[in-house]
């Protein structure tokens, strides 16, 4: 629980002087004893100390486990008091603010534990469905990407016994009842978007997953249980993400990891750095974005199928793109191409159905487009749409399509691409597809007198009267001059540094 006022706790620095304590050294020791007494393990590293010594109040717990620490290290009995902490009668009880802590804290944290990832899954699920501050209000964390890399390649060691195929163990209801759902979910997301989905989803997670994760099974039909349930964590993570949700989305990716790793699941795990590295990339995180599709690569190397492969390294790709590396893209473009040729569908994993020649176009469009070379772009437009398309998708390579034309020059072409694009997206819940509607908006400002402008103007506010557009904002027009700095990520940002309710994605987008 933190103070509406922090003050630096002056002394717990005091004590840990004379206990010679270092931050890494308490939170170790802590963490350790939190394991050892048989209550609920204390998650928590220098940084977490560091919080502490600001002012920000631990749980009671982890209040109780300090001082049995620094008594130990002085050889005497530490009192709460002495340390800066209220009579043990008098901290609050862990309620929904300790959750928020738990969420914003631990949450962007590969766990080291299983049944601490479940527990945070179960939190955020849970604080995601009441719309709390702590998940509407959560971050995307711009520093998790090495703990989160080298916690889910190296934190464990690999398993002796390699499955021999991919195939998972039939006849096991519950894992295929899990992921047969899953499923579901998942065509419903690609036809209406996260934002339809995200509730249904959140419940049959907390109501039917959770409870199998928390029960005992004999081990194959655990790992295909924790395989199935990290499986509704990545469509939670991505249908959050969809919705404009980022910190929550991220959070269940990352402890989504760690489900994967329990069921031994390789491509799973890829898949959600993978959703890292694509949700990085649409943040503006390009390096990081780089390095998820890179780990995804490295962590299933030997462990996965070509078409699986294929999505991880469109996703460097995409990357590479918005870095501008011109080379590295289309090398990794024509990488993706030809593991793709090879795959064999009777290898594959279900889940990865989705990504099909169109889906790969579709990547290689956008990667296109980032990099300015309009005539690919178009190509891959081309191929990236065809009579199976799913709404949502279809809607993105419009909108695409749209930017190049628009690039290339030929204003009317762009206009009435978008127009298509908004008539074939009504009933879309994507926050994601909003923002390539506001991105291509602040493309038009130098043209607001067209009359095709006007005409596209009111189409979007016919179907989105709520959504903001600089056309409409006189005397204001959205240019990189008065947009404030803006980098090859796109966003722009105000004096404050804050960033707009629909930041610029015209260098990437879903």
């Amino acid at each position: 629980m933190v103070d509406n006022e922090k003050q630096p706790n002056t002394l717990l620095a005091g004590v840990m002087k004379k206990a010679r304590a270092t931050n890494k050294g308490l939170a170790r020791r802590v963490r350790l004893l939190s394991e050892a007494d048989g209550g609920e393990p204390v998650r928590c590293d220098h940084v977490s100390v560091k919080r502490w010594l600001d002012g920000t109040r631990p749980q009671a717990r982890t209040c109780l486990l300090i001082v049995r620490v620094l008594g130990e290290l002085l050889g005497r009995e530490i009192s709460l008091q002495e340390i800066g902490y209220a009579d043990p009668a008098e901290l609050p009880a862990d309620d929904g603010g300790s959750q928020a802590d738990d969420i914003a804290t631990h949450g962007t944290e590969y766990p080291e534990r299983t049944d601490t990832a479940v527990r945070l899954l179960d939190t955020l699920a849970d604080r995601d469905l009441a719309d709390a501050p702590s998940v509407t209000g959560a971050q995307w964390s711009s520093e998790v990407a090495p703990q989160v890399i080298t916690g889910y390649m190296f934190a464990e060691p690999a398993p002796l016994i390699v499955a021999e195929s991919f195939e998972p163990v039939r006849g096991l209801a519950v894992a295929e009842r899990i992921r047969d759902t899953t499923a579901s979910l998942m065509r419903m997301d690609f036809q209406w978007g996260g934002g339809y989905v995200r509730r249904m989803l959140l419940q049959f997670f907390r109501d039917q997953v959770v409870p199998e994760l928390r029960k005992s099974h004999p081990d194959h039909a655990r790992r295909e249980i924790f395989s199935a349930a990290a499986e509704v964590a990545q469509l939670l993570g991505w249908s959050a993400y969809d919705a404009g949700r980022h910190g929550a989305a991220m959070r269940y990716f990352v402890q989504g990891l760690k489900l994967a790793r329990e069921a031994q699941d390789y491509m799973m795990g890829g898949r959600l750095l993978a959703n890292l590295s694509h949700q990085a990339n649409f943040l503006g995180n390009f390096s990081d974005a780089v390095k998820f599709a890179r780990a995804a690569q490295s962590a299933t190397f030997g462990h996965t199928t070509k078409n699986v492969e294929a999505m991880y390294v469109m996703h460097e790709a995409r990357a590479l793109a918005n870095l501008g590396d011109r080379q590295g893209t289309a090398g990794a473009v024509h990488r993706a191409e030809q593991l793709f040729g090879q795959r064999d569908p009777s290898r594959e994993p279900g889940w990865i159905a989705y990504y099909d020649a169109e889906e790969l176009a579709g990547d290689a469009s956008h990667c296109f487009r980032d990099l300015g070379m309009v005539a690919e772009a178009k190509e891959f437009v081309v191929q990236a749409l065809g009579e199976d398309t799913p709404p949502r998708t279809r809607a993105f390579i419009q909108m695409v399509s749209a930017a190049a034309s628009y690039k290339a020059g030929d204003l009317d072409e762009a206009v009435a691409l978008a127009s298509e694009a908004v008539r074939d997206g009504a009933g879309l819940q994507s926050a994601r597809y909003l923002r390539y509607l506001t991105d291509f908006q602040g493309t038009l400002t130098a043209h607001s007198g067209h009359a095709l402008v006007g005409e596209f103007e009111q189409l979007l506010g016919e179907h989105y009267p709520d959504l903001p557009s600089p056309l409409r904002r006189r005397g204001s027009p959205r240019t990189d001059a008065s947009a404030g700095q803006r980098g090859r990520s796109g966003w722009s940002e105000s004096a404050s540094g804050t960033q707009p309710r629909y930041p610029a994605t015209d260098q990437r987008s879903a």
